[in-house]
């Protein structure tokens, strides 16, 4: 290999960990301590009246505890989140009755596909009602490598969604859905959210992606 060709190597290396960096820095939790499950101290919270819209949720309408998340389908710790805290939250609280928990869309600009797929979520669920949109949402997150830098991504939630039996074409070109989405957007920004994944547990807000222990403690204290 000749100098040009290891220095090119050498470039496409560089870029490539520029590029994975990218990635993984965005939705960071605003609190270090959210990587770090070891000694982890319940944040200081402060109180903000949420409203859930008409927004998918899982649980019982009428639980004591309503958890509202602001979340971006192309922001890892959102995905970290889904497959490590939520599956134990359904378990243990919102099966049970206890919690119910609202998805509203925070799709955080600079990431080009995250709009994208929050309208096919709302799509699917528009088709299937909220059961549906929870499986479309599972299906978006689960495929993030697939679709994260595609330039024709609706190709790909409109596959997902036929899987489930839904015809999202037309929908995904829908502007009333598009207006579902930002309206969520701009109600975040409005509740303070910069970043993602933020929760209000019953007003409470949560900054980040924290293990499970957080939330149960603080849905413990409101129980």
């Amino acid at each position: 290999m000749d100098n040009r060709q290891t220095a090119f190597v050498g470039l496409s290396f560089l870029a490539l960990g520029l590029m994975i960096g990218l990635i993984f820095s965005e939705g960071l939790p605003a609190n270090d301590n959210a990587l770090d499950p070891s000694g982890i101290e319940i944040p200081e919270t402060e109180f903000i009246s949420v409203s859930e819209d008409d927004d998918a949720f899982l649980g019982d309408p009428d639980a004591p505890v309503v958890i509202v998340e602001f979340s971006d389908f192309q922001c890892p710790y959102c995905a970290s989140f889904k497959d490590e805290t939520l599956p134990l939250l359904i378990e243990n609280y919102i099966d049970n009755g206890l919690v119910k928990l609202v998805y509203r869309d925070f799709p955080i600009p600079k990431h080009a596909n995250a709009t994208v797929a929050a309208v096919a979520a709302e799509c699917v669920g528009e088709a299937g009602g909220n059961e549906a949109y929870f499986a479309m949402h599972d299906k978006i997150f689960d495929t993030m490598e697939e679709w994260y830098y595609s330039e024709t991504v609706g190709e790909y939630f409109i596959g997902y969604a036929t899987e489930m039996g839904y015809d999202i074409a037309t929908c995904l070109e829908d502007p009333e859905m598009l207006a579902e989405v930002e309206a969520d957007y701009v109600a975040g920004r409005s509740y303070g959210v910069g970043g993602t994944p933020t929760f209000f547990i019953n007003g409470k807000k949560l900054v980040g992606a924290y293990p499970y222990d957080v939330f149960v403690q603080l849905i413990e204290a409101e129980l």
